[in-house]
């Protein structure tokens, strides 16, 4: 079955240009759009995840501010084929590299077309099995959800992987550009509840 694209939004002006990206490249795959109502990327996004495995084992995740190229869903699955064939069940994230973006997945910082392993990603068009997310979800944060669920996978034996894919990022329409807002607001529950992770990236 057809991994479907999984989206979570909060009003984001770019949505539309999103969905035309998608009908105009992939008209054939299910796009699954949700409305964000938690108050937080991580649990907007279990909850939609959630609603989406019941009928998918496999799907892919995307920012509401993303823009595909017309090989964007193809370059990722096939590097989900040949990345299962190389870790099996254990394969994690499998995410499109873009040009606002962490550094392992940013376009000016990587080698266009290459495909290599990350301790973390930044799910902004990626691939996630059922299996996987029944093991570790988002935590209830805006920022550094990507990076708990990441490492917490990472614990359970996972590895995630940067494609060949590429998507266009307009970047933070839905929560905003006040980064140490961000940080502030996600530093409480990353030190009570992962205080290992708090020690490494809080200094």
């Amino acid at each position: 079955m057809t991994p479907p694209i999984v989206v979570c939004t909060v009003g984001s002006r770019s949505l539309p240009v999103m969905q035309a990206s998608v009908k105009t490249y992939n008209p054939d795959v299910q796009l699954m759009i949700f409305e964000g109502f938690m108050g937080n990327f991580g649990d907007d996004y279990n909850a939609a995840m959630t609603q989406a495995f019941r009928d998918y084992d496999e799907i892919i995740i995307a920012n509401d501010d993303i823009v595909l190229k017309p090989d964007s869903y193809e370059l990722l699955l096939a590097d989900v084929k040949k990345l299962k064939g190389l870790v099996g069940d254990k394969l994690g994230f499998v995410a499109a590299k873009s040009d606002d973006v962490r550094g392992c997945q940013h376009i000016r910082m990587t080698e266009p077309g290459k495909v290599y392993a990350s301790e973390a990603v930044s799910p902004l068009f990626a691939w996630i099995s059922k299996k996987a997310f029944q093991e570790a979800q988002f935590p209830p944060t805006n920022w550094f959800s990507d990076d708990v669920i990441c490492h917490d996978l990472n614990n359970l034996g996972y590895k995630h992987y940067v494609s060949a894919s590429y998507v266009h990022h307009v970047g933070s329409t839905s929560i905003g550009h006040d980064i140490m807002q961000l940080v502030l607001d996600a530093e409480p529950w990353i030190k009570a509840n992962r205080p290992e992770y708090h020690k490494a990236w809080f200094k």
